[in-house]
């Protein structure tokens, strides 16, 4: 059978995209499997899962159609309203090759509690060239406003010398750069025996010749000092650390539940950007969180102008039924929220300029992931999106880049030809 997969939400779900066409390869028989793994952490995210399983339904009518992730665990109902054949909950997304078997065979099937997350392996990357590898899942934080802890589980962490032999395969499948994903990789390891922290994996991880690493979304408790001082002194870790902040406002803060002070995040922050040659960072932040009024909203906004992001996630609180703060009385209105956000968007935009143009005149090093409009585009070891003009390259190909020209929309640079930058 031929399967097409289709991807909403964060790189947890992109890696298991590629773990579900990996198992579902090979499945017998004709016709077509059409796989949405699904994303819950806001209700256009919900929408949307909503929206693609109503049009794959009428553009396919004979097709199997599936559902999973975390929509699926959230409100299966809703999803197969919309015309989802079978629907696997987050447990159960690693034996979807077993459950659509069975969903084929018309026959029943029962899993047997979450698996363990050394049973989850991809030997590469379909999608990606900066491969994806998840070595963490579930979140015990529970904050007020997130879905997310609710239907990934229990804290679940790959053993590092796992960890460490998937890393193998796709280096061998030619990835040349690894990112390091989990739903709260600050919490990688509490479950294992002997509680490996995350400094102890990426010591693992850098074992492996030939690839460079990088870490996705870290929650600020997991920015520690041995952690910085292991990014200083390596240059194979990418020197560059998405770390949500949500709020720049204590009381804000307290009432999501996060468990970190504005002040708490600016240090760990700064000592990063301080300590870490070539260091840039990137925040998420929520606005019109109930109870956010304009003296906490500006706290946010002079806390970001201080720190200077490379890159800014905005997004706007949305009430999800089934958390805490669904339910607070204080909620701030629709048009409040949009003025916010313009006014972060517009932030953003100057803080990215403003950080790039600290790099124009040096040598950075970005992967080549991309060719359009005769320019290839790839993202260097801090982030940022270099962009050149240069025929003969391939994909994958990581090489010195000298950046001549920072824009608002763009950054552009020239291959270096001292290869011994």
């Amino acid at each position: 059978m031929r399967v097409i997969t289709h991807t909403l939400g964060c790189r947890v779900n992109h890696y298991e995209s590629q773990m579900i066409r990996e198992k579902l390869s090979g499945l017998p028989g004709t016709g077509e499997v059409y796989v949405v793994n699904t994303c819950a952490v806001t209700a256009l995210a919900s929408r949307k899962g909503r929206k693609l399983i109503r049009k794959l339904r009428r553009e396919h009518p004979g097709a199997l159609i599936v559902a999973v992730g975390c929509q699926a665990t959230d409100s299966p109902e809703e999803l197969r309203a919309a015309g989802a054949d079978v629907v696997i909950p987050n447990r159960d997304k690693s034996r979807i090759r077993e459950i659509v078997l069975a969903h084929l065979r018309r026959e029943g099937f029962h899993g047997e509690g979450w698996p363990p997350l050394a049973e989850e392996r991809i030997t590469h990357d379909a999608e990606q060239i900066r491969a994806n590898l998840k070595v963490q899942d579930g979140c015990s934080v529970a904050c007020t406003f997130c879905k997310t802890w609710q239907v990934r589980g229990p804290l679940r962490s790959k053993p590092p010398a796992v960890a460490r032999e998937e890393a193998e395969c796709l280096a061998a499948a030619g990835h040349p750069e690894l990112v390091v994903a989990g739903i709260n990789l600050a919490q990688y390891g509490e479950d294992l025996p002997g509680r490996p922290t995350l400094v102890q994996l990426l010591r693992e991880l850098l074992r492996v010749p030939g690839i460079r690493i990088r870490l996705s979304s870290l929650n600020p408790g997991g920015v520690t000092g041995e952690l910085i001082d292991l990014f200083a002194v390596e240059p194979r870790l990418c020197p560059y650390l998405h770390v949500p902040l949500q709020s720049g406002d204590e009381r804000v803060l307290s009432r999501m539940g996060r468990p970190y002070t504005a002040e708490e995040y600016v240090v760990r922050i700064s000592k990063f950007i301080e300590t870490v040659p070539r260091a840039t960072f990137g925040a998420d932040v929520m606005v019109g969180f109930p109870g956010e009024d304009e003296t906490a909203f500006r706290r946010t906004y002079e806390l970001l102008e201080r720190l200077e992001p490379l890159r800014l996630h905005i997004f706007p609180f949305s009430p999800r039924p089934g958390t805490p703060a669904a339910g607070f009385r204080d909620q701030v209105p629709v048009a409040v929220k949009r003025e916010r956000m313009g006014a972060l968007e517009e932030l953003a935009c100057k803080l990215s300029l403003r950080v790039r143009q600290r790099f124009l005149g040096e040598v950075l090093r970005p992967v080549m992931e991309e060719r359009a409009d005769g320019m290839w585009r790839g993202h260097a070891e801090n982030y940022i999106i270099l962009s050149l003009s240069s025929d003969g390259l391939a994909r994958g190909t990581i090489l010195p880049v000298r950046v001549t020209e920072v824009r608002e929309e763009i950054t552009v640079g020239v291959i270096e030809n001292n290869q011994d930058i």
